[in-house]
């Protein structure tokens, strides 16, 4: 199984590692910028600071719609992160801003980029030494990290036409707090939140539970899939936590929701029954 996640004890030997970057993503719902201002309070120590605004191609594109590779690559390069450098990087675990951030370099052929399993709040619990006050200027990569054309991780609308017309999976991945203002799906898409695949802790639950939570919604280990969300925020989530169980065939559809109503194409109530989501990330 691809190795994507690595824990809180795994994470505090890194610390100070010259080939290592850190980076907090945190981009709280609803108010994405002050994601800086807690960083400024309280941080793993080394840590940089990446917003999802760095992530994402300018308006007038859809909210979730993948930055350029060249602009992806010279946001990282000014944090310090190039060709060699580890990235770790974890979010609040509400707002899957990391794992974002994870699967835009691995689509990218960065396969050098990791996720803090649980995020900031289980970095907290585990007692894992936290800095505060200034934070010092970002070291300086030598050169941008090169990243490739959008492989084959990156779904567009014609890729999911052509999916739904074959009959293949699709699964919303939107939170409950989002589901319950829209309760409506693309057509042929089931239910499959982030938080099917966590623990109550927070911890991604074990890998035959995952692929039993994916059997569920018709993705099986090889299965052909593709992932949305509102934003390309929780669909990367799932893409992250499946992968790392073993179920490889997924891909996330960066316009998203937002794009599919924008071209006024239709929603349609779900079948299948509510998921067990308790209302996290987008």
């Amino acid at each position: 199984m691809e190795r994507l996640l690595v824990s809180c004890e795994e994470l505090a030997g890194l610390i100070g590692a010259p080939s290592v970057r850190i980076v907090d993503t945190r981009w709280p719902v609803g108010d994405g910028p002050a994601g800086r201002d807690l960083h400024r309070r309280a941080r793993v120590p080394g840590a940089v600071h990446l917003g999802f605004d760095s992530t994402r191609a300018p308006d007038p594109q859809p909210a979730g719609r993948a930055a350029d590779p060249a602009s992806l690559a010279a946001a990282l390069a000014d944090l310090g992160v190039d060709e060699g450098t580890t990235v770790v990087a974890y979010d609040d675990n509400h707002q899957f801003t990391a794992a974002r951030l994870v699967w835009l370099l691995r689509a990218h052929g960065f396969e050098r980029a990791f996720r803090l399993d649980g995020g900031w709040p289980a970095w907290l619990r585990s007692g894992g030494p936290v800095e505060t006050g200034p934070v010092p200027p970002p070291p300086v990569g030598s050169r941008p990290p090169l990243l490739d054309r959008p492989g084959p991780l990156i779904a567009g609308l014609d890729d999911l036409l052509a999916h739904l017309a074959a009959g293949l999976p699709v699964v919303d991945c939107r939170r409950d707090s989002s589901w319950a203002e829209e309760p409506r799906l693309i057509p042929g898409a089931r239910r499959l939140p982030m938080r099917a695949l966590l623990a109550p802790s927070g911890l991604r639950l074990p890998s035959s539970q995952v692929r039993a939570a994916a059997a569920a919604a018709g993705i099986g280990t090889g299965t052909p899939a593709i992932a949305y969300c509102g934003a390309a925020i929780s669909a990367p989530a799932v893409w992250l936590t499946l992968r790392s169980a073993g179920v490889t065939g997924v891909r996330v559809y960066d316009g998203s929701i937002t794009e599919w109503v924008s071209g006024g194409r239709p929603l349609v109530p779900e079948t299948a029954g509510r998921s067990r989501d308790a209302g996290s990330g987008m």
